[in-house]
């Protein structure tokens, strides 16, 4: 006995035209090879948009006013295509004026270190126990 599955004489089964099956097969494979198409052309677009969202991460988020002169000058930023939002622009200015002003924080950064050291030592003059 004929153990083909797609024989059409196979007893007790019902029977698919030959030209049907070849039609089955040819759609599930036409199936199979554009949705593996479409993948395929999605993975650049995926990939750089989990590259786009890495590269932009912020480790916080600061809601802020900005006065009519700053916000057309972040505004300009985007307009001209600098960069993507107004985020972006004025995170970047933020850097920009920290850099800017390094010296200044450097100065706060030893004045804090110079209170922390001072309430030590307050903590230490009061109970030598709470170090």
């Amino acid at each position: 006995m004929n153990q083909n599955p797609l024989d059409p004489n196979r007893e007790g089964e019902a029977q698919v035209p030959a030209t049907t099956q070849g039609r089955k097969v040819n759609d599930s494979v036409d199936d199979v090879t554009s949705s593996f198409r479409d993948f395929v052309n999605k993975v650049p677009e995926t990939i750089n948009k989990a590259v786009e969202r890495a590269l932009n991460v912020r480790d916080s988020t600061v809601l802020l006013r900005l006065s009519e002169q700053v916000s057309e000058s972040v505004d300009t930023l985007v307009t001209a295509g600098v960069f993507k939002n107004r985020a972006e622009a004025a995170a970047f200015l933020v850097e920009e004026g920290i850099k800017a002003q390094t010296h200044l924080f450097n100065r706060i950064a030893a004045k804090l270190e110079e209170i922390q050291r001072l309430r030590d030592e307050l903590r230490h003059s009061l109970s030598p126990e709470l170090k």
